[in-house]
């Protein structure tokens, strides 16, 4: 499971970057009033790779530092780091540094250290606070598919836009568009909306060849036969011997296909709710 979250974690961030590899005008000017000039590549040799996610040098020679964060954990002390860092490779330009939150649940941390040798603080924007239009009306792509992280009052309305200006494209930089507007749009629960929404415009883009898209499909229809097969196993129990307790319940929730599917068979020739979840073959 943990390993999942890790790999999704990284699409998240991959897609992210992408997207802001050409700075992102509109939302620079949302989040900080001043256009930027240039995306700078920065990292920081040590044992430990130091490498901030975003750093744009602006029209007034400042620097502006953003990260893009699904999670609120241990950023305060990364945010000083990469202060310091920064203020180090480049000691004559003012830095402003943010943090642009695409999490779904609320911000955890204060963003703040006080101590008594220290006071250090720095702002987050969750991407909620900012309406969609604002990013809609951008003659950007990049910046219309970041939209669908931000306040939606319409959400079909919404992702319909972004698809028909997605549809607009060559096949090729389409099917690379939709995959990062399904894959940011996990971050709202929005995947099946989008995928739906897609299919009802008939884009000629295969969902299965993708490689993003397709185990996501994959085991979205694993899951779904899964838990109608655990449905069926449930009420079958009932039926045969009458109220299912809540140890075979958490079994059945907890079990893979293949041993749901081996349980039902056992039913026909099971004398006891123990007789079906029995170890012995």
């Amino acid at each position: 499971m943990e390993d999942q979250k890790e790999k999704n974690r990284s699409q998240y961030d991959t897609t992210l970057k992408d997207l802001f590899e050409k700075p992102p005008q509109r939302l620079l000017h949302i989040l900080i009033g001043r256009e930027a000039v240039e995306l700078l590549s920065v990292e920081f040799a040590s044992t430990q790779k130091r490498l901030p996610d975003l750093l744009f040098l602006l029209k007034d020679d400042s620097l502006f530092h953003l990260e893009l964060q699904s999670r609120s954990e241990g950023m305060d002390w990364r945010m000083l780091m990469y202060y310091s860092f920064i203020r180090q490779r480049y000691p004559n330009r003012i830095l402003v540094q943010k943090v642009l939150y695409v999490g779904l649940k609320a911000w955890q941390s204060e963003s703040v250290i006080e101590e008594p040798n220290l006071s250090f603080r720095y702002e987050v924007v969750d991407f909620r606070s900012i309406d969609c239009r604002e990013l809609l009306d951008s003659p950007s792509l990049e910046e219309n598919i970041l939209a669908i992280l931000c306040r939606i009052d319409n959400q079909n309305e919404v992702i319909r836009e972004i698809l028909y200006r997605i549809s607009e494209l060559p096949i090729k930089a389409r099917a690379d568009a939709l995959t990062k507007l399904f894959i940011l749009s996990r971050l709202r629960r929005l995947e099946t909306v989008v995928k739906t929404e897609a299919e009802e415009m008939s884009l000629t883009f295969n969902l299965m060849e993708n490689d993003v898209f397709r185990p996501i499909i994959m085991k979205a229809q694993m899951d779904s036969r899964q838990e109608g097969e655990a449905n069926i196993l449930t009420r079958q129990l009932q039926r045969r011997f009458g109220t299912v307790p809540e140890w075979a319940r958490e079994k059945i929730a907890k079990a893979e296909l293949p041993s749901i599917e081996e349980w039902s068979l056992r039913i026909f020739d099971a004398q006891s709710l123990d007789d079906v979840f029995s170890d012995k073959v």
